[in-house]
């Protein structure tokens, strides 16, 4: 359990991090870039990802994949009608179109190790189509 500093502190590192990754990709994201971006020291590093780079951007894949589900409120807790899901849909198409291979949880799956339980289970939850499809059904907008 960490304390409300220590919160603070690794979310301040996985926002820059993030932030490293978006802009250098993560293949030159290193660590010490993000110790002189948070003014952290080595030990902190290892303290709150103790598997250092692997574990920070498992990190920064869950804190992404929160980003992507955030930016897609409220329309995604709205899906009521066809025309909403439409809608919805095309605003997704767009940005993604858009980012192509910069976004964010491209670049990070490709450097994330499918073989760790933890990134797995983050692959499966962000990749949930049929919650969507459910929702439909469930409000009787099948087609």
């Amino acid at each position: 359990m960490l304390t409300a500093k220590g919160t603070a502190t690794r979310q301040r590192m996985v926002k820059s991090a993030a932030r490293t990754i978006r802009d250098r990709g993560p293949a030159k994201a290193g660590l010490d870039d993000i110790r002189a971006d948070t003014s952290t020291s080595k030990s902190q590093v290892f303290h709150y990802f103790p598997d250092g780079k692997a574990d920070l951007l498992l990190a920064v894949a869950r804190h992404e994949a929160e980003q992507v589900l955030a930016e897609q409120q409220p329309m995604l807790g709205d899906l009521t009608s066809w025309p909403k899901w439409e809608a919805w849909r095309q605003r997704v198409i767009e940005r993604y179109d858009a980012q192509r291979d910069k976004c964010p949880l491209t670049a990070l799956t490709a450097q994330l190790n499918m073989a760790d339980p933890a990134v797995r289970e983050l692959a499966a939850r962000s990749s949930r189509p049929g919650s969507a499809r459910r929702h439909r059904h469930d409000q009787g907008l099948s087609g």
